[in-house]
C-alpha cells in the first residue's frame, strides 16, 4: 500500500521509490490518463502506471501528438491533461504544441525525464537544460532534486496549471532521483478557489460607459466558456442590443441559435477595426484585446471605447486603455448586468428594445445573404466546404463532441453546424497541427457522446500517428478531413498581406497535389478503416455510419 492522506488520516506504507510517489501523486490529484511516447529516463514513472489503478498511459507515437491529446482531454473534461515526453529531444519535439497551450490557457502538466542528476555534469547524450528549454512556453518549470519533494510539486503544479489564466507547467525528475525511495506523504489536491468578484466601483464605471452606448458590442472568448458566463453574456447583449462576435482563435461561448451571434472575429487587424469602426463601446468578456495574427500597432479599438473584463489581469490593458473589470466573468457579467439595469431609465430601455430588434434583423439579413450565396455553388464538383459543412451537420446526433480544426473551411462549418456550449472545441492556440491527436483526446474525457474530429488535410499531416493510436488502444473516433490539396490559409494570408504584388506570381510551398495524400491508405496504415467521399449526397450517410461503427473511422472528404 502506498501512503495517499485522506483527511486526517495517513495511511500505513511500505517501500516505493519516487517515480511511484509521482504516479500516487497523480491519482490523488484526479488524473485519469498520462500521453505520452516513452523513454528510460522515465521509466521508473511509467512503470509505476502500469502497476497503479486508476490511471492509464496513452501511447501517441510522438511527442507534439502526446500534448495535443492531453489538449483535447483537458479541456473536454476541465482537467490538467497530463503529458509525458522523453529527455531533450523529445522536449524539443513537445513545444510547439506546449506553446498552443500557454496561448490557448489550456491546463497542462508535462513530465519530463532529465538524464541522472549524478552525472549530468558530463553532458552526457539526451541531457540539457530542460526548465529553461520549457519556461518561455510555460507558467512555471522545474526540476525535481530529491525524491522526498515529488509529491509536493506535483500538488504545486497542478494547481499553477489551474490557476487562472491557465496553462502548461513542467516538471522534470532526473532518471536516478525517480528510482530514489520517496518517504513524503500524497494528498489529495486540495481545489483553489478562484471565483473573485470584481470591485463596486470598476462595474460602476463600465456601467456608465455602457449607458452612454449608441451602437455597442460584445466580444466573447474563453473566459465565458471557462467561468459557465454563457447565459450572463446573452443576458448583456440582450438587455443593450448589443451583436455579440466571438474573439478569433477562441473557445465558442455563444448559443447558436442566438438571433444576437454573428461571426467570430477575423485573424488580420484590418478587418477586425474595419468591424470595430461601427460600434462607439466595446464590451470584451473574457476575451483577449487582441490576439490578431497580423496586428496593427496603436489604437487596437478603432476609436471605440472598451470594456474589458477578465479573470486575467495581464491581459487588462495590456494593449488597449479602457475600463478594467478584473474578476470571475460570470460573476462581473451579473454585477454589470444589475447595475445597468438599476441606472436605465425608460427612454433606454425603449431604446436598447428597438436597437435589439435592429441588431437581430441585421444579423438574419447578413447570414441569409451569405446561404445564398453558397447555394449559388452548391452543386459544385468538388463539393464547396460549404456544401461540404452542411452535410455533415446534418449528420450529426445532438450530443456530439467536436474537435474542429477545419481552418480555412471554419466560416463555413460555423453556418451550418449548431452545437450546444461545451460541444465544439475549436483550435485556439494558433499552431496548427491538434487536430487528430485533440480528438482521441476528447473521447477519453467524454466517452460516453460521439466524438468527430473535423480537420484539415495540410493540419492533419502534423501528427498521423493519433490515428494509430486510436486503434492501438482501440478507442471509437471519427475523422473528417477536409482535402483541397492546398496550404489554402497560407494563400488567403499571402493575399491579405501582400494584394497588390501578388498577380501572377506562384504561391510557394502550398501544393500539396503532387503527389496527393491519400488518406484513406494512409489511415490503412495505421489500422484504421477509411473512405473517400466525393458526392456530397454521399456524405451524410457516410458520416452516419462510422458513427455508429464504434471503432476508430476515417472520413476523406474531396473539396474544392
Amino acid at each position: 500500500m502506498h501512503p495517499v492522506r485522506t483527511g486526517a488520516a495517513e495511511l500505513p506504507t511500505g517501500t516505493r521509490n519516487a517515480g511511484q510517489a509521482f504516479v500516487d501523486q497523480l491519482v490523488a490529484c484526479g488524473a485519469e490518463y498520462v500521453f505520452g511516447n516513452p523513454g528510460t529516463t522515465e521509466y521508473a514513472v511509467l512503470d509505476a502506471i502500469g502497476q497503479t489503478e486508476g490511471i492509464d498511459f496513452v501511447l501517441t507515437l510522438h511527442e507534439g501528438a502526446a500534448v495535443s491529446a492531453a489538449i483535447g482531454y483537458a479541456r473536454a473534461s476541465g482537467k490538467v491533461g497530463v503529458v509525458e515526453v522523453h529527455a531533450a529531444p523529445g522536449l524539443g519535439n513537445a513545444l510547439g504544441m506546449i506553446y498552443d497551450a500557454m496561448v490557448g490557457e489550456t491546463p497542462l502538466l508535462v513530465y519530463v525525464g532529465q538524464v541522472e542528476q549524478s552525472a549530468y555534469y558530463l553532458e552526457p547524450l539526451l541531457s540539457g537544460d530542460l526548465v529553461s528549454l520549457a519556461r518561455p512556453v510555460t507558467k512555471w518549470a522545474y526540476e525535481v532534486r530529491t525524491a522526498d519533494e515529488v509529491p509536493q510539486i506535483v500538488r504545486r503544479a497542478m494547481k499553477v496549471a489551474l490557476t487562472p489564466p491557465y496553462g502548461p507547467v513542467l516538471v522534470s525528475v532526473p532518471m536516478d532521483v525517480s528510482e530514489q525511495r520517496c518517504d513524503a506523504v500524497v494528498e489529495p489536491q486540495r481545489p483553489l478557489r478562484t471565483r473573485t468578484r470584481p470591485d463596486p466601483e470598476a462595474v460602476a464605471e463600465a456601467a456608465e460607459v455602457i449607458l452612454g452606448a449608441t451602437h455597442p458590442l460584445v466580444v466573447t472568448g474563453d473566459g465565458i466558456a471557462r467561468s459557465g458566463a454563457v447565459d450572463e453574456v446573452a443576458r448583456l447583449a440582450h438587455l443593450i442590443g448589443a451583436p455579440m462576435r466571438g474573439g478569433f482563435l477562441f473557445e465558442t461561448a455563444i448559443d447558436p441559435d442566438d438571433r444576437l451571434g454573428g461571426d467570430r472575429l477575423n485573424a488580420g487587424a484590418a478587418e477586425t477595426n474595419a468591424v470595430l469602426r461601427n460600434h462607439d463601446v466595446v464590451v470584451v468578456a473574457g476575451s483577449k484585446l487582441h490576439k490578431q495574427l497580423f496586428p496593427i500597432a496603436g489604437d487596437q479599438a478603432a476609436g471605440a471605447r472598451v470594456v474589458h473584463i477578465s479573470a486575467d489581469p495581464w491581459e487588462l490593458g495590456k494593449n488597449q486603455p479602457g475600463i478594467l473589470v478584473w474578476g470571475d466573468e460570470r460573476l462581473a457579467l451579473t454585477d454589470l448586468v444589475d447595475a445597468i439595469e438599476e441606472r436605465a431609465d425608460a427612454e433606454h430601455l425603449r431604446a436598447w428594445d428597438k436597437r435589439c430588434l435592429a441588431v437581430k434583423d441585421e444579423l438574419h439579413a447578413a447570414a441569409q445573404r451569405q446561404l445564398d450565396a453558397d447555394r449559388r455553388t452548391w452543386d459544385a464538383s468538388p463539393m464547396t466546404p460549404a456544401r461540404a459543412a452542411y452535410e455533415i451537420g446534418r449528420a450529426l446526433p445532438d450530443d456530439v463532441c467536436l474537435a474542429d480544426e477545419s481552418l480555412t473551411s471554419s466560416a463555413a462549418v460555423a453556418r451550418y453546424l449548431r452545437l450546444e456550449r461545451r460541444q465544439w472545441f475549436r483550435g485556439r492556440g494558433g499552431g496548427i497541427g491538434e487536430g487528430l491527436p485533440t480528438t482521441v483526446g476528447v473521447k477519453l474525457a467524454r466517452p460516453h457522446q460521439p466524438v468527430v474530429g473535423l480537420v484539415s488535410d495540410g493540419a492533419s499531416m502534423y501528427a498521423p500517428t493519433a490515428l494509430w493510436t486510436a486503434a492501438h488502444h482501440g478507442i471509437p473516433v471519427v475523422w473528417i478531413v477536409l482535402n483541397n490539396r492546398i496550404y489554402r490559409i497560407l494563400q488567403d494570408n499571402a493575399v491579405r498581406r501582400r494584394a497588390p504584388s501578388r498577380e501572377g506570381r506562384p504561391f510557394v510551398g502550398t501544393d500539396l497535389s503532387r503527389p496527393p495524400i491519400d488518406f484513406v491508405q494512409v489511415a490503412a496504415g495505421f489500422g484504421v478503416r477509411a473512405h473517400r467521399v466525393e458526392d456530397p449526397d454521399e456524405l451524410a450517410g457516410v458520416v452516419r455510419a462510422a458513427i455508429a461503427a464504434d471503432e476508430p473511422v476515417l472520413i476523406e472528404v474531396v473539396i474544392a
